[in-house]
């Protein structure tokens, strides 16, 4: 039996934002569409919003109008501590995931960790290139967060919708 051509990617990242848990977890599941926009996003044009439900088996969907695409499938809720989702991610029928926010309390606030770990099924795409891309944007949106919870800056679909200055350090 032939061996499927499979390759990975692992992203982690952990940003301080200077908030409670309480306030980052309510931006992070109830307000994504705050912080979290352009280019990070599948559907074209105005109007479009993320869900992030909390529940394990509620639909990460992104929404315009009647249009929706589906991201992800919750496989983690516990509020004001961990969430995740697997999926797709916008990263194509080729690529399943898992996206996993944990929130930790600290002395000035909270610390965010992200993890995305993803699996190329098939094709013969540059899958170092496809990682190095989402590493940058998963900063891109964690800055966007950090920005929206400690200063109101809106960088999503609602907002400025672009990414705020941030040092961009790659996933070890």
């Amino acid at each position: 039996m032939a061996r499927p051509d499979m390759h990975e990617f692992h992203v982690r990242q952990a940003i301080d934002i200077a908030a409670p848990v309480e306030r980052v977890w309510q931006a992070l599941v109830d307000e994504p569409h705050r912080w979290w926009g352009s280019p990070y996003l599948m559907l074209e044009g105005t109007g479009r919003q993320l869900e992030f439900p909390q529940r394990a088996g509620g639909a990460v969907l992104e929404r315009r109008g009647d249009a929706t695409a589906l991201w992800g499938i919750v496989t983690a809720c516990e509020p004001g501590r961990a969430y995740a989702w697997t999926g797709q991610m916008g990263m194509g029928p080729a690529y399943a995931g898992e996206a996993r926010y944990e929130l930790e309390s600290t002395d000035a606030g909270t610390r965010v960790t992200l993890q995305h770990d993803a699996v190329r099924l098939w094709g013969d795409d540059d899958v170092e290139g496809t990682g190095s891309g989402y590493d940058y944007g998963w900063a891109d949106l964690n800055a966007r967060l950090k920005a929206f919870v400690e200063d109101g800056a809106e960088h999503g679909t609602t907002g400025a919708n672009a990414e705020p200055e941030f040092e961009f350090a790659p996933s070890a």
